[in-house]
């Protein structure tokens, strides 16, 4: 029961200061005119504006870019996939580096290949219908993920590469994949 008056006092003086804040606050506001607050308010709310206008801008610029970058890092993939439709290896060697490897897993086994062996493939196949669809695409600076599912013929595989930025293009430096059944 000692703690309810205590409560009641402690509520009291809350009120008290709430009140000697309004009169503070009334005097400060009272002594400076009208025209200024205005004036500071709209001066507030123009900085705000060009703010979230900058940051609009920001972000149109950053999308634009980014929509460049992946049209530029595709360019590649459609470069090996080109290669693959028309069964003519040297169509990808510009999309890939020249110290790029090609991995995958057989019987369990890893197996690791210099990319040469990709382009003498597509060369050795006949032209097919070939597509894809990515299905990720991560960008960190300079470098690259992109994963896709894609289709030479009948067969079906999931790819993914790994890209680093050299000057304005995109090189794959590893082709990893999977043959999805």
């Amino acid at each position: 029961m000692k703690n309810i008056p205590e409560r009641k006092t402690a509520v009291r003086n809350s009120a008290d200061f709430r009140q000697d804040i309004r009169k503070i606050s009334k005097k400060i506001f009272s002594s400076v005119p009208t025209l200024a607050i205005i004036s500071a308010l709209t001066i507030g709310g123009l900085l705000a504006s060009c703010q979230d206008k900058n940051n609009q801008n920001n972000k149109t610029e950053v999308m634009q870019n980014n929509q460049v970058q992946k049209e530029s890092i595709l360019k590649a993939i459609d470069l090996y996939v080109e290669a693959g439709r028309k069964g003519d290896g040297n169509i990808a060697k510009p999309a890939f580096a020249s110290t790029a490897t090609m991995s995958w897993s057989e019987n369990g086994a890893l197996k690791s290949v210099p990319i040469q062996v990709l382009f003498d493939g597509f060369s050795a196949a006949e032209p097919t219908e070939a597509n894809y669809t990515l299905t990720t695409l991560d960008v960190g600076g300079d470098v690259a993920i992109v994963r896709i599912e894609s289709q030479f013929g009948p067969n079906k595989y999931a790819d993914m590469f790994s890209l680093v930025k050299d000057g304005n293009d995109w090189k794959i430096i590893s082709k990893i994949y999977q043959i999805i059944k």
